[in-house]
């Protein structure tokens, strides 16, 4: 189409489309299909069988809105070093390591956001969705086991390879992984 030299500006600015956009009658695709986003935010981690569970079975039964998109940053209590990153696309979603989290108590809390995902799609129902998330994470007794009891409970996510995310290499200092 570059160097055609088929485009006229004279004919595209009488296009009806063109026309519409100047006069500001242009709708939204946002309006016209009725799409909308809403964000949640958590700092504990998720439950691994609870929001596996929650991605598997729930979210694509319409009980939230249709979901078109995911995306975002989580943690996974079983993973307490690895932030994950959230891809979703209609049916096909992806869960892979994002980097390294740094700043951990004992019990496992994170000096910063530990769920921050944005869902787009139709008919959105926010306050359910956020309730449905909520409950994939960790209870107040959950949590205070920290890291060293979570590490016991079954992960159905598929393994990350993260190298020296996790664990101290055999070539690392002991006070180099204590961070």
């Amino acid at each position: 189409m570059l160097g055609t030299g088929r485009f006229d500006l004279e004919r595209a600015q009488e296009a009806p489309g063109w026309v519409r956009e100047l006069n500001g009658d242009h709708v939204p695709e946002t309006e016209e299909y009725g799409i909308s986003s809403t964000l949640f935010r958590a700092s504990r981690p998720f439950h691994p069988t609870r929001l596996w569970d929650f991605i598997a079975t729930d979210l694509d039964t319409g009980a939230y809105g249709s979901v078109l998109r995911s995306k975002g940053f989580f943690w996974l209590a079983t993973r307490p070093r690895v932030t994950g990153l959230w891809s979703q696309a209609g049916a096909v979603a992806r869960f892979e390591p994002s980097g390294a989290r740094e700043g951990h108590s004992e019990a496992g809390e994170a000096a910063e956001r530990g769920q921050e995902l944005v869902f787009i799609g139709t008919g959105l129902r926010p306050t359910a969705l956020h309730h449905a998330l909520s409950a994939c994470l960790l209870t107040d007794d959950e949590h205070a086991l920290g890291a060293r009891g979570w590490s016991a409970w079954d992960d159905p996510f598929p393994a990350w390879e993260t190298y020296g995310l996790e664990g101290t290499c055999d070539h690392e200092p002991e006070a180099v992984s204590q961070r």
